[in-house]
């Protein structure tokens, strides 16, 4: 097939590809002008085609002859306005819908790219594990343009037949970033990130405000992870995959006609502890950490079990695994020629 790819440069676009090469496809990835990480998916099998999801015209020539499409681009919410992420998110998946209305017929799959922050907000879930019927209750931007995306797109197939489907995803990193103090989790990890977004908040607990006073003079320069603790002594339960088994599961989506028109959890196979993880990375890498009581932290806990019986996918790396790759890899980079 033939597979238009947007976002294809992106953490899970860019192994997406490698994914859809790799059982034959041929794929057009859609790449905005002037895109720093192009190279991460030029060569053999990918037609590069420039064009952005806020201009409409610029579409056209990524739609034509496509069988199937992964609509992967977004804007994340990190660094970015509320404007910036309804333009992009919304209008731009509004603009790629209506270029595919010609050729709705003969387009096998459209993959819509959602998030497990659809079902977020400041309460937490329902219940737990998060399953695929849980109430979309988010009440943030970047949550609020993924459910309008996810219900323009039912819309499309209710209306012109296109063969929707739509994989929400969790917190995904490739591994490199977990070992990476300036990534978009590292506030969850490394005690820079972290004090800047515990003083970010309107208001301290007496042992935050303990917190920000005492490890506020240790050097930022040096690798010090965190291990936050609610008042009970309990850390949180977190989840966060590898790109590459959302790939994996990705081309599931594709080759499964029982896709069609149900949605799917692709995350980690298995939730864990947030002070585990911390302790096995400083176990591996050798930096410290530092133990602190926060008033609340968040757990967070998301099925799989439709993916895994209707789609047969089974995510093979976790988090460890990856903390185990991204630490040989760093060591190797840094071993002297």
């Amino acid at each position: 097939m033939k597979i238009l790819v947007t976002g294809a440069t992106g953490r899970i676009g860019s192994r997406l590809v490698a994914e859809l090469l790799r059982h034959g496809h041929q794929v057009r990835a859609l790449v905005i002008p002037a895109d720093p990480l192009r190279a991460r998916i030029e060569g053999p099998g990918v037609e590069i085609v420039e064009g952005q999801l806020t201009e409409r015209d610029s579409l056209k020539p990524a739609v034509e002859g496509v069988d199937a499409v992964y609509h992967l681009g977004a804007h994340l919410p990190q660094g970015r306005t509320s404007d910036e992420i309804f333009a992009t998110n919304v209008v731009g998946t509004y603009n790629l819908l209506e270029t595919l209305v010609p050729h709705a017929t003969r387009i096998k799959r459209f993959v819509l790219a959602s998030t497990d922050n659809v079902y977020w907000n400041p309460n937490g879930a329902l219940y737990l594990p998060v399953d695929e019927q849980h109430p979309r209750i988010n009440d943030d931007p970047y949550g609020m343009s993924k459910i309008l995306c996810e219900d323009m797109c039912w819309n499309y197939m209710r209306r012109c037949g296109l063969p929707v489907t739509i994989p929400r995803f969790g917190v995904t990193l490739a591994c490199d970033e977990l070992l990476d103090h300036t990534s978009i989790w590292a506030d969850k990890l490394y005690l820079p990130g972290f004090l800047n977004l515990l003083k970010s908040r309107p208001s301290l607990s007496p042992e935050e405000q303990e917190t920000v006073e005492n490890l506020g003079d240790l050097d930022p320069r040096d690798p010090t992870l965190v291990i936050a603790y609610d008042p009970q002594g309990k850390a949180a339960t977190e989840m966060v995959n590898d790109p590459r088994n959302l790939a994996e599961g990705l081309l599931l989506l594709l080759e499964k006609e029982v896709a069609v028109g149900n949605v799917f959890h692709l995350m980690a196979g298995h939730p864990f502890a947030h002070d585990e993880l911390l302790k096995y990375i400083s176990k591996v890498t050798g930096w410290p950490y530092v133990e602190v009581t926060v008033s609340k932290v968040v757990h967070w806990e998301l099925s799989i079990a439709k993916a895994r019986a209707v789609l047969g996918y089974n995510p093979a790396r976790d988090v460890f695994q990856m903390i185990d790759e991204a630490w040989a890899r760093k060591t190797e980079l840094e071993r002297p020629a």
